[in-house]
């Protein structure tokens, strides 16, 4: 029965995708293709928050070794990638490279649902690996007439997952590779482009450096000192230019790794505490719960309840 549903809906994409085909852009966004087989599911998600729950939170944070397709069911959340900011609604499709800084944060006014599959294995021509779009292409697309089709098709990749039975089966890579063709086909026709960078020089290398150092220590004098400028200077610029202060954008980098390793990793959260710049074990709790809603504890326990299980 699986098999045959599976059939029906490669049917329906490959239809899809001649209605695509007559309306597509001339762009170049490279088209992958899974030619040498390499596909593989590295995380599978499916995350639910009524109304009244605290809001879905996951700060800055990357993967590096796969890309995320997020596929919003409902709700609203704002997203902010590579320093630049969207608001997420039910049918926009979320790609995030290998790489690529992103956080996510729901509206408290709707209940919020939302796919996320995490993948290995993509080559596309031209882009690094683990990469469906070029840069400067927004993150963001919004699926319209394909919404009911992504809807269903992720709903029976997610069941196939977690059906023990077809774990690690060819059925379920076949799965992803009609999904992944559908989305190349969004992306070639729907395609928007990011905004140019706002940010000047002195704060692009500031975010830059924070993003690789931001388990080492802070403090405004010391970075002022390290770009040559006043305190006053860097604290006026870094506010103006992205909304908030030097701290809170630390606070961001930290609490979002903390959550990747919790969620990925394997680390005990002592050692995971200590990697993102918190020395003091029940300061690290009682950060993470203010900003998070959750304890470092509650948020491990939880990504193993809503993870798909052959992944």
């Amino acid at each position: 029965m699986k098999a045959v549903l599976l059939v029906v809906l490669a049917i329906r994409s490959c239809i899809y995708y001649k209605y695509i085909e007559e309306r597509i852009m001339r762009i170049s966004v490279p088209r992958y293709i899974d030619t040498e087989n390499t596909l593989r599911i590295e995380s599978f998600y499916h995350i639910t928050v009524a109304p009244r729950d605290i809001p879905w939170n996951f700060p800055l944070h990357n993967h590096e070794n796969f890309l995320e397709i997020s596929l919003i069911i409902d709700g609203r959340a704002d997203f902010e990638c590579e320093h630049k900011k969207y608001t997420l609604e039910a049918g926009d499709l979320v790609v995030k490279n290998a790489g690529v800084l992103h956080s996510e944060i729901s509206s408290v006014a709707h209940c919020f649902e939302q796919y996320c599959l995490g993948i290995s294995g993509i080559n596309s021509p031209g882009l690094p690996s683990n990469t469906l779009i070029p840069s400067e292409i927004s993150p963001v697309i919004h699926t319209k007439e394909a919404f009911d089709y992504l809807r269903a098709m992720t709903k029976y990749l997610f069941e196939l997952s977690n059906d023990p039975k077809i774990k690690a089966s060819e059925v379920t890579r076949q799965a992803v590779e009609n999904e992944i063709s559908v989305i190349n086909m969004l992306i070639m026709n729907t395609v928007e482009f990011s905004e140019h960078q706002t940010h000047s020089e002195l704060i692009e290398n500031v975010l830059h450096h924070i993003d690789n150092h931001y388990g080492e220590p802070f403090s405004l004098d010391t970075l002022a000192k390290k770009f040559y400028v006043s305190s006053y200077h860097l604290a006026h610029r870094f506010k103006h230019e992205t909304g908030q202060t030097v701290n809170q954008y630390v606070l961001k980098r930290r609490l979002g790794e903390a959550e990747l390793q919790l969620v990925f990793g394997s680390d005990s959260i002592k050692e995971i505490a200590a990697h993102c710049g918190y020395n003091d074990l029940h300061y690290f709790y009682s950060v993470f719960k203010k900003h998070t809603g959750n304890t470092p504890n509650e948020i491990r326990s939880y990504y193993k309840t809503i993870k798909a299980t052959t992944v």
